[in-house]
């Protein structure tokens, strides 16, 4: 993703929190309409500024801090920012398409601004299209952290008493610092408060409006509606989140459908002179790289410390190589890169983890996606003794990857940070009579389909479409899941259950 500028125009990006005016005490569900009325305000589109494109406009709104307070005088506004891409077609024009492409931390407005010319025609004729950054991300007021605090380097697989009182610190350092730098708005970023302000954003805007959750964006819909089932024409989550889980259960369902993903990338070496691997055990190359660099850390020399690590640690080779697995386009490089690192050049696999530069845009979807998570995602370990159990349990089912997963991080990296778990892990109860549609490849390494399918039995009401492939979410893959799932969204139109699509 090109690293976008410091937005800093005025109306887009406010510098900090204003103050809120004080309303009534009611229940958090009709708090969302009476903010709305009783504020006053409504959606202004107009341009935006670099480095987006002159295609799209530009809104704020503004919303409480903490909408279970919105009738203290105490209680605070933080600014919501989005970009919109015009429906073509204005008399066939069916309303509102929201897009979150997940995180937590990703920027929507940066994915609007980007896969506009991966929609279809017709969903670009009739949508007005719109990418609502959440509170802390990008042009929203965002979560700001020292980026010399967030890259330092520790241990988020601790072994000893040393590195586990180590990573402790470490977290609840960056906690303080990120609140320093940015304020109360990062206690209040979990996604009870991000669904809330969509339907703040829905209600100015003055339609029921339709949603496209990716990855994360499926826990921040699937939330929506069960805050708000009264309140959207459709719902699409592609990529599917499972939090009601224990955290042991989600380390083990993640790990495990992230190893299963690379066997299936070992596979697709063997079979084609894409991979640079092709004629080498694949496997044992994958191996070879992480051993040597749980020795030692392996050189980056075309790394500086300042867009990339100078050096690449076992961690970094293993929850970056899920990174990879992510999208299939990226294959090829990374068996380009498992074979430069094995031969003692780990640069492609240092410039694919993502670390602080210092752009206040691009670094929020690392800040505001550790203050999201640890909001979120519980993370109940007391000792090291806590840690060491699940990294046991990584080990045993996913003896390549070691259960290095997003799950476990989680887990380990929101120890000692020192906001409360404010959302903490629940079922999905949703009632409303819209039926939602899924959408899950079966070789998913950070969304695994047991996910699809529990989240499913939770929502009740919903389609599950299944894409026989790899790689994580669907829709912008433009294949014939693409196609059934732009079928729903323009024509409300489900696929039978069961239906499993090859692309």
């Amino acid at each position: 993703m090109a690293r976008f500028t410091q937005l800093a125009i005025a109306g887009i990006v406010t510098a900090g929190l204003g103050r809120a005016a004080p309303l009534a005490k009611t229940n958090d569900c009709s708090a969302v309409a009476q903010w709305v009325k009783n504020s006053g305000q409504s959606i202004k589109w107009g341009p935006c500024p670099d480095p987006f494109p002159e295609s799209l406009t530009c809104a704020t709104l503004q919303v409480p801090l903490d909408w279970s307070h919105i009738h203290s005088n105490k209680n605070e506004t933080v600014e919501l920012g989005m970009v919109r891409l015009e429906a073509e077609d204005k008399e066939n024009r069916i309303g509102y398409l929201f897009i979150n492409p997940g995180g937590p931390g990703g920027q929507a407005t940066s994915t609007v601004a980007g896969a506009a010319d991966r929609l279809d025609p017709e969903i670009r004729a009739r949508f007005d299209i719109v990418g609502l950054d959440p509170r802390g991300v990008g042009i929203s007021t965002p979560v700001q952290c020292d980026p010399e605090a967030f890259n330092k380097r520790v241990k988020f697989m601790p072994r000893t008493e040393e590195e586990y009182e180590a990573l402790v610190q470490y977290n609840a350092d960056l906690g303080a610092n990120c609140l320093k730098k940015t304020g109360p708005l990062v206690n209040y970023v979990d996604t009870i408060s991000a669904a809330k302000d969509h339907e703040a954003v829905r209600l100015a805007l003055g339609e029921k409006a339709t949603y496209l959750g990716l990855s994360y964006g499926t826990q921040l819909f699937s939330q929506y509606a069960a805050l708000f089932p009264d309140s959207f024409r459709a719902i699409v989550l592609d990529g599917n989140l499972q939090r009601s889980q224990s955290e042991s259960s989600n380390l083990l369902i993640e790990s495990t459908s992230y190893e299963a993903t690379l066997k299936q990338f070992f596979d697709w070496c063997a079979s084609t002179d894409e991979c640079a691997l092709q004629g080498k055990d694949a496997a044992a190359v994958f191996k070879s790289v992480r051993d040597k660099a749980a020795d030692a850390p392996i050189p980056a020399p075309g790394c500086d410390d300042v867009s990339c690590r100078s050096d690449v640690t076992k961690e970094d080779v293993l929850f970056t190589t899920q990174g990879f697995l992510i999208s299939q386009r990226n294959w090829p490089v990374l068996g380009q890169a498992l074979l430069e690192a094995d031969n003692g050049n780990a640069t492609i696999l240092s410039g694919f983890n993502q670390i602080a530069v210092g752009d206040a845009y691009e670094d929020s979807y690392l800040y505001a996606g550790t203050a999201i998570g640890c909001q979120d995602w519980a993370h109940a370990s007391k000792s090291l003794a806590d840690v060491v159990e699940k990294e046991n349990l990584g080990e045993t089912f996913s003896p390549l990857t070691l259960g290095a997963s997003q799950s476990y991080k989680l887990q380990t990296q929101c120890l000692g940070w020192p906001a409360p778990l404010s959302n903490p892990p629940a079922p999905i109860v949703y009632k409303g009579s819209v039926e939602l549609l899924m959408v899950n490849s079966l070789y998913d390494p950070s969304t695994s389909y047991t996910w699809a399918l529990g989240l499913q039995s939770e929502i009740k009401n919903a389609v599950l479409l299944t894409r026989n492939g790899s790689g994580h979410t669907s829709y912008l893959l433009g294949g014939e899941t693409t196609n059934v799932t732009n079928n729903y969204l323009l024509h409300l139109e489900l696929p039978e259950p069961g239906t499993i699509t090859q692309s």
